[in-house]
């Protein structure tokens, strides 16, 4: 599920940078578009592999909302494809290659003032998640977040809060810490919540980075006998990421690295487990493209 807190965390970089007299924070954008693969997660106890393409496109659907001063609001939507290939499983396995929908609205609602260290923001966000065969009421899910931040200075905020996941479902409650530290005008380091960030800016151009975050998702389908499950796939991934700026705020992203932890299940809606399998590590590759700003 940690993959689903990844969404609301974006959240923070805008608070952050409501206050920032420096380089956005990197990995937070207004809009992106990238198309990753995922390759060689072998299951550990029988025969087989899973192979995942994931083409993403998310955007906030305006520049913030100001209904009084201070307060900033932010609707956001994201559209992903991802496609799941078994390959050389020899016992059966209850799966069979995939293209699963996601669907999302989201609402970020942010509160500063120019005077106070202080940030308060919330979010609340609807998947559609599907594979579209047969949409009900197990394909939608609901989440909230809330979190508070204080700035201690110019180059360190620190904030903490917390997540509510499958509002309508499997629920869960984690909680997010998070630090942004920019050590000097050319480095920056971060944890947000599970996503963390070490990066590199030798110019206005170029941006190194180091990244680590949760990938996945839960999708509802509808198996050949007509009833609802849940598949449920967690990764998390860490590369080195290399961005190159095109124009103004439009940038050029690649990464690869290791997709480990790597887990897939199938479960009733409410959670009950009807199939788990571990996934040995694969690699990924990746390449996108980022508006920072508007």
């Amino acid at each position: 599920m940690f993959y689903k807190l990844s969404t609301p965390l974006i959240l923070l970089g805008f608070s952050i940078n409501a206050f920032a007299e420096t380089p956005t924070v990197p990995g937070f954008d207004v809009s992106e578009t990238w198309l990753n693969y995922t390759d060689g997660m072998d299951f550990q106890d029988r025969d087989g592999s899973l192979n995942t393409t994931s083409f993403e496109l998310r955007s906030m659907l305006s520049k913030p909302l100001v209904p009084f001063t201070g307060l900033n609001i932010i609707p956001q939507f994201r559209y992903e494809l991802t496609s799941l290939d078994f390959d050389g499983a020899t016992s059966p396995l209850p799966f069979r290659d995939e293209d699963l929908h996601t669907l999302s609205l989201g609402l970020f609602a942010l509160k500063t003032e120019e005077s106070s260290p202080w940030v308060y923001g919330g979010f609340a966000n609807m998947d559609l998640a599907s594979d579209f065969q047969d949409i009900g009421g197990d394909d939608f899910t609901f989440d909230v977040a809330a979190f508070t931040g204080y700035r201690f200075s110019d180059r360190f905020t620190l904030a903490a809060g917390a997540a509510v996941i499958n509002i309508n479902g499997d629920t869960q409650v984690f909680p997010i810490i998070n630090f942004d530290w920019l050590i000097s005008d050319k480095f920056r380091v971060g944890q947000y919540g599970p996503i963390f960030i070490a990066a590199y800016t030798p110019d206005d151009d170029w941006l190194v980075s180091v990244r680590g975050e949760p990938v996945g998702g839960i999708w509802n389908i509808t198996d050949d006998g007509g009833e609802s499950h849940s598949i449920d796939i967690s990764s998390y991934q860490m590369g080195l990421y290399l961005s190159r700026r095109l124009t103004g705020q439009l940038w050029l992203s690649v990464g690869a690295g290791a997709s480990f932890g790597n887990e897939i299940r199938l479960t009733e809606p409410n959670g009950d487990k009807i199939f788990a399998e571990d996934l040995e590590t694969g690699l990924f590759g990746q390449i996108g493209l980022r508006l920072k700003a508007w």
